[in-house]
């Protein structure tokens, strides 16, 4: 009797810990008892802080515990990836990501490697991608439209000039694909405030990005939308021309996700990601969804969807980049 009770005590104990104390695998056992953390790759007030952030506050009266977000920023994003990488995969360490962290494990910029040592677990918001230009320059140069720049550029190569962060980027991709054959400066920037300043003021003509990094200006009509990457034409910009309809195969923008180390207790991504998805019906979540136009486009579905979504957003990049002859580290499933 004693030998089985000590077996008994030993299988209990190993149950326990490998299943991390009182916290099991099961989403339906999972209990967040402490803080959890977000791990944020940019800094305070850019477009990705802004998103998780909101996301956050809800997330915390959902789950019963402290969701912080932590910015750890530096190296386009590989900072925060990092110190991502360092901390246990326990259940309490998340990250937000972006495809741009695809673009630095591809690049060579990262440790380790990335596509297999991550999971996104959800995607919280898709943006979409627009060209757009200086209300100054386009009236000096008589362009109304993506048809006229088109016009004036082929009559005026190199005369007009695009403010560019990163030619490997998403933006870079979406831009080299809209403007093929297209004589354009490409002027090279550090920073979105600086291009964005930069177009108000009339010292650059067009640039590529969000509208959630570019709402102020447009708003302002200080900057004009030329072209949208997307299926569809904007509700909040129904006479601008979108890729379809121009017969541009582009649609590349910006989505924000959160990512999970791999070994990260089922259960705690599956409990997380519910969360997630009952907060989507918050009030307060779909008025920043608007304000933000990510309303416009929807996300893939937790499941088969957001795996080959997630999949083909790399593959798609790793072409890209193939291209280039940007590429520094690839993967066999994606060639």
């Amino acid at each position: 009797k004693k030998v089985l009770v000590a077996v008994l005590l030993a299988t209990v104990a190993f149950s326990v810990f490998a299943n991390g104390g009182t916290e099991t695998n099961n989403t339906k056992d999972w209990k967040f008892e402490r803080k959890i953390e977000i791990v944020c790759p940019w800094g305070l007030g850019g477009g990705a802080d802004g998103t998780i952030r909101p996301m956050a506050t809800l997330l915390q009266n959902e789950l019963g515990v402290p969701v912080e977000v932590r910015n750890e920023t530096g190296a386009g994003g590989v900072t925060g990836v990092e110190y991502t990488y360092k901390q246990p995969a326990d259940g309490y360490t998340f990250m937000l990501g972006t495809q741009s962290l695809y673009i630095q494990d591809m690049l060579g910029n990262t440790s380790m490697d990335f596509k297999d040592d991550f999971v996104c677990t959800d995607i919280l918001v898709h943006s979409i991608n627009m060209l757009v230009g200086s209300k100054k320059q386009l009236a000096k140069y008589g362009i109304k439209n993506f048809s006229d720049l088109k016009s004036y550029v082929a009559q005026h190569p190199y005369e007009v000039s695009v403010g560019m962060l990163t030619a490997t980027g998403v933006d870079g991709m979406c831009f080299e694909i809209a403007t093929e054959g297209l004589a354009l400066n490409v002027v090279q920037y550090g920073g979105g405030s600086e291009v964005n300043a930069d177009l108000a003021g009339g010292h650059c003509d067009l640039a590529v990005g969000g509208y959630d990094d570019m709402s102020g200006l447009i708003e302002s009509g200080d900057i004009i939308p030329l072209l949208v990457f997307c299926e569809h034409r904007l509700n909040i910009f129904p006479s601008c021309e979108c890729t379809a309809e121009v017969g541009i195969s582009s649609y590349a923008g910006p989505w924000r996700g959160i990512f999970a180390k791999k070994g990260t207790p089922q259960g705690a991504i599956d409990t997380l990601v519910a969360a997630i998805e009952k907060c989507r019906k918050d009030p307060t979540w779909q008025e920043f969804l608007h304000n933000a136009a990510y309303d416009e486009r929807t996300v893939p579905a937790v499941g088969n969807d957001l795996v080959n979504f997630c999949k083909s957003e790399y593959k798609e990049l790793r072409d890209y980049m193939k291209a280039q002859d940007t590429l520094e580290k690839d993967y066999k499933d994606l060639q």
